[in-house]
């Protein structure tokens, strides 16, 4: 099996920072994916680097494959830096590039409106208390979505007659924590701005969520 990633350092792609985010599910390939999203820079890659991020020396070479063939990592040849800065001040520019109208806002599960650009502050806090009840909704009715129907999604849009998304309600998910991206437009996650949004939040909430479990232990 040929890497394509020697001497390089590793961050995931935006589809990979996609995987990150979709689901709770722990398996490998996200677990590694998040893990590259807890440093500050991204990670050389190198026997000791994967040997730490996967231990399980037997599924090393497979599941490194198994990314390399959907396109999850990107290499570059020096080290990048994660975002710097205030949170708070760091993630309305990033938000605004997500959207084709740069109208976007995060916000928690609760429907805690926490950044955004482009949409008034009053539309922030009701578009955010949406998110919560659209999530709690697809709670009650992930059965029928994901089993019966057989759809990987958990998303929501409010759509126009020619079923184009007019806003888009996207779940982001952070270890065990959901978040809820509200776009209005198109999407555009195909860039390096995503992975910055994901790359933060992660510093900021699954590595202190792990942190807070080996304390605990």
């Amino acid at each position: 099996m040929t890497i394509q990633y020697q001497d390089k350092y590793l961050l995931p792609s935006p589809a990979g920072a996609w995987h990150c985010i979709s689901a709770t599910a722990p398996e490998p390939a996200r677990q590694f994916l998040q893990q590259l999203m807890t440093f500050e820079e991204s990670q050389h890659f190198d026997a000791d680097t994967i040997n730490s991020l996967l231990p399980d020396s037997n599924i090393q070479e497979s599941l490194l494959y198994h990314i390399q063939q959907l396109k999850w990592l990107q290499g570059f040849s020096a080290p990048r830096s994660a975002p710097q800065g205030n949170f708070d001040e760091s993630l309305p520019d990033l938000l605004a590039a997500l959207s084709s109208e740069y109208k976007t806002l995060l916000a928690d599960d609760e429907g805690f409106f926490l950044a955004g650009s482009g949409f008034t502050h009053e539309a922030s806090e009701e578009l955010a208390a949406l998110g919560a009840d659209l999530s709690a909704l697809y709670t009650r009715h992930e059965g029928i979505v994901s089993n019966n129907l057989n759809i990987n999604s958990s998303a929501f849009a409010l759509v126009d007659a020619a079923g184009y998304s007019r806003i888009g309600f996207w779940p982001l998910y952070i270890g065990e924590l959901r978040f809820n991206l509200v776009i209005s437009g198109a999407p555009r996650f195909e860039q390096q701005n995503f992975v910055d949004l994901v790359w933060i939040l992660h510093k900021r909430y699954y590595r202190q969520k792990h942190k807070a479990d080996a304390n605990a232990a």
